[in-house]
């Protein structure tokens, strides 16, 4: 029994969250987020994106039963700075419970080497804990590119282990990913996005995402990914230093399941 359940936990972890990043906004726009790449959580879609933080930024993101289950129960913290020679990056994820537990620990550095291109790079370090089964270990390496076209078209590009890391004595491979996108603001308020994904063991998965802001310190997020089949949405509340995100994802399988994610700008 035990067996079955951690083989399911290990198929749900590599398809769902091989492509369900942390981050409450980022996942209100389907994860639709390569090209916009504008704030700490960065570090999960395009490490060059660190170069644009302002100052010293962080983030808490919490998916408390994702499709009513707790087993996948997963959190992440994020801490980025900018300084003179570039943009410096921490983030550290936790996935499963005390049977399968997977934990993710990373470093970030980007730069603008032009002033409308950037590069970044991460370094993240991969641990894997199945109980009565034992534990192993991988080192992840992400790249990313930031290109601004003009005033209201970016361009971004993101590959995710390149190094092609793996676990165990089978060589599990982790997930393997390549991404780009292009994100346009037709108005100061409006933000439209459009992405495609390839992971290499799945289909291309094509993403749309629409961030509005009404008022200034209120935005409505929706989402839309085709590989999976998920719509997604959500919102924004701005106070202070503070941003407060709430989204969601509708699954057609496996239903209905939210996060929350509080971020903090100096």
């Amino acid at each position: 029994m035990i067996k079955h359940t951690l083989t399911i936990l290990f198929i749900l972890n590599a398809v769902l969250y091989a492509q369900f990043p942390p981050g409450s906004r980022q996942s209100a726009l389907g994860y639709a987020f390569t090209s916009v790449a504008d704030d700490q959580w960065s570090v999960y879609f395009n490490p060059a994106g660190l170069s644009k933080i302002k100052n010293l930024s962080a983030g808490i993101y919490y998916s408390p039963a994702p499709f009513g289950l707790s087993e996948l129960a997963n959190g992440s913290v994020v801490l980025a700075k900018k300084f003179n020679f570039g943009g410096l990056g921490f983030s550290a994820k936790t996935f499963g419970f005390e049977l399968f537990r997977e934990t993710k620990i990373s470093v970030v550095y980007a730069n603008s080497f032009f002033s409308d291109f950037s590069l970044g790079l991460k370094i993240t370090y991969n641990s894997l804990s199945i109980k009565n089964y034992g534990n192993d270990y991988s080192i992840g390496i992400d790249f990313g590119v930031l290109s601004r076209l003009s005033e209201t078209f970016q361009l971004g590009f993101s590959a995710k282990n390149i190094n092609r890391p793996t676990y165990g004595v089978n060589k599990e491979k982790l997930s393997q990913q390549f991404s780009g996108g292009i994100s346009y603001k037709p108005l100061q308020n409006i933000l439209l996005v459009t992405e495609i994904e390839k992971e290499v063991r799945y289909p291309f998965n094509f993403k749309f995402g629409l961030e509005y802001f009404p008022i200034k310190f209120f935005a409505i997020r929706a989402g839309y990914n085709t590989e999976p089949n998920n719509y997604f949405g959500g919102i924004g509340l701005f106070y202070s230093n503070f941003n407060f995100n709430y989204s969601f994802i509708s699954n057609n399988y496996l239903g209905f399941t939210h996060s929350f994610g509080i971020d903090f700008n100096l």
